[in-house]
């Protein structure tokens, strides 16, 4: 088997069966699909058994409600192709969709094929994401990261991924990590390669069937958002080091990070779903690192004025200060959004 898809399904019955049918239409015949049924709860489970009985390169999987993050471990574990791709069970994907990232990858293990698609909103609005063909490895892997801006292009669909390199390196998505998840897979997945190979064209419909921007905004607590920020961190080390990254390329990326640690981490300390007393805010500011201020104080030239002020008292040990700043930003928002609801 060549390639194996992963498709996760948690309550998808309005659009799961055109999302099957777009799979059944590839050109590309040689591929397996697991259906991961993630305890859904309308008819999803009905109509994947139904897909499974009528053609057999479809395969059902139902289990208890674990997560997005724990449906494609367990598609990753079934898997049998030499290759895995994952789709999202409410979009579609174009006939050439298997066959363009197959060829892409031309038999090269140590790759990650990326395509572009087109985003759907439901106004009607579109927005396509398009890539030229290019091959990124060591000596210019810091142009993809500086001009190409990778590390914001983690969307898990669209991609293809060696399935023996996953499992020799036990490559999974962390369950503790609710936000940017498919980011953080694909930066362990570069530590372990040697080549990223971009494409002209597309075939993947991402429809956005919410607001835009919701489920970026959303904060989760502290211990999930600081994990994405560990993992992150200690990926682009890893990254620039093994593709001999310049320093140059570096800023951009770990600005982003220094915001993951302070907008998203710090942040979530006193957002109202996820909020801490104020002792365990205070042993959670102190318990940052010389080195941690160190590298924010490097990397947040570009950041937003409060998160400047965040680590300038964090860099004076202004640990009650800053707990109580911060206590006003996240209040001044909440009032925000009132006014704005």
């Amino acid at each position: 088997m060549k390639i194996s898809i992963i498709i996760p399904v948690y309550n998808a019955e309005p659009y799961l069966t055109d999302c099957l049918q777009s799979v059944r239409l590839q050109s590309f015949s040689d591929f397996e699909v697991w259906l991961i049924d993630d305890g859904s709860k309308d008819k999803s489970a009905k109509i994947c058994d139904a897909f499974a009985s009528e053609d057999a390169r479809f395969h059902v999987i139902h289990k208890p409600n674990g997560g997005v993050s724990s449906a494609r471990n367990s598609g990753i574990e079934h898997a049998g192709g030499e290759w895995i791709c994952f789709i999202d069970s409410d979009d579609t994907v174009k006939p050439g969709y298997l066959q363009d990232l197959y060829e892409k990858a031309d038999g090269h293990p140590d790759t990650l094929v990326m395509q572009g698609f087109d985003k759907l909103y439901s106004n009607g609005e579109k927005e396509l994401l398009r890539f030229k063909d290019e091959t990124f490895g060591k000596g210019n892997m810091g142009i993809a990261f500086q001009e190409r801006h990778l590390n914001r292009q983690g969307f898990i669909v669209a991609k293809l991924y060696n399935r023996s390199v996953l499992n020799q390196h036990g490559i999974r998505f962390n369950p503790m990590i609710h936000y940017a998840e498919d980011v953080m897979f694909m930066l362990t997945y570069l530590c372990h390669i040697d080549h990223v190979r971009t494409m002209e064209g597309a075939n993947y419909n991402y429809f956005i069937r919410h607001k835009s921007g919701s489920l970026s905004q959303r904060i989760n607590g502290f211990e999930s958002e600081y994990a994405c920020y560990e993992t992150y961190l200690s990926c682009m080390d890893t990254i620039a080091k093994r593709f001999d990254m310049p320093e140059a390329s570096l800023p951009y990326v770990y600005n982003v990070i220094s915001e993951y640690l302070v907008r998203r981490s710090i942040g979530s300390l006193y957002q109202k779903s996820t909020a801490k007393p104020k002792e365990e805010r205070i042993r959670i500011l102190k318990s940052l690192t010389a080195g941690q201020i160190q590298f924010l104080r490097k990397y947040y030239k570009d950041c937003a004025w409060f998160h400047k002020v965040t680590v300038f008292l964090l860099s004076k040990h202004e640990y009650g200060l800053c707990d109580r700043f911060n206590a006003c930003i996240a209040k001044g928002r909440s009032i925000k959004n009132k006014f704005q609801c």
